[in-house]
């Protein structure tokens, strides 16, 4: 069964494009009261670039070698994972399922091994995203997108990106609208207080 569920030269560290992913879908349904996490009130993206390899990011001079390494790893552990090749070619095509090699069981799971099978791995887009908290904070950070083999694109590289970049949109049309809706809960809240305080004042 599948396992659904910055700007260049910026990324040092494993947890950066993880981090403000995180940080969005945690606290896009936090509340905003004293002592809990502040919400994402807005969200950009840009245009994301596609690459066959880590070398190949890394050729194009626009990501660090760490941006580069960080944003495939974490591309990999969104790549659809099923427990049996059979059930991974029955949703995305016969041959175009593979285990994962050392390398990207790591990346996926944090163990080098594991019986899992996932669509055979093309590429991976990379992009820049930011955001903005209710307290006027700005994160920036890596969004990245897995470009994987299925029955749709039968292992054609222009069409596996387009499919990526439509899953890209999707997110980044998520994003937005969960931050839509945190501005507006926080604009009530404020509205909320400063009622209240009129209140207090009358009754004094």
């Amino acid at each position: 069964m599948a396992n659904h569920d910055q700007t260049p030269h910026l990324p040092r560290r494993k947890r950066s494009a993880r981090l403000s992913l995180a940080m969005m879908g945690a606290s896009a349904f936090g509340l905003t009261a004293c002592g809990q996490p502040e919400q994402t009130t807005d969200v950009s993206f840009d245009s994301p670039r596609s690459y066959q390899s880590v070398d190949e990011c890394v050729a194009a001079d626009v990501y660090t070698r760490s941006a580069c390494e960080e944003a495939y790893e974490a591309s990999i552990k969104e790549v659809p994972r099923f427990s049996t090749l059979e059930a991974c070619e029955a949703e995305h095509g016969e041959g175009a399922c593979v285990a994962p090699n050392e390398e990207q069981a790591q990346a996926a799971t944090g163990s080098s091994s594991g019986s899992w099978f996932m669509p055979a791995m093309m590429g991976y887009m990379v992009g820049n995203m930011m955001s903005r908290s209710s307290g006027g904070a700005t994160s920036r950070g890596l969004y990245q997108e897995p470009v994987y083999r299925n029955r749709q694109n039968q292992g054609n590289w222009n069409t596996a990106t387009n499919q990526a970049s439509q899953r890209i949109n999707q997110r980044q049309q998520s994003m937005r609208t969960s931050a839509m809706q945190n501005r507006q809960a926080a604009t009530q809240r404020r509205g909320f207080g400063s009622r209240s305080s009129a209140r207090g004042g009358w009754g004094s």
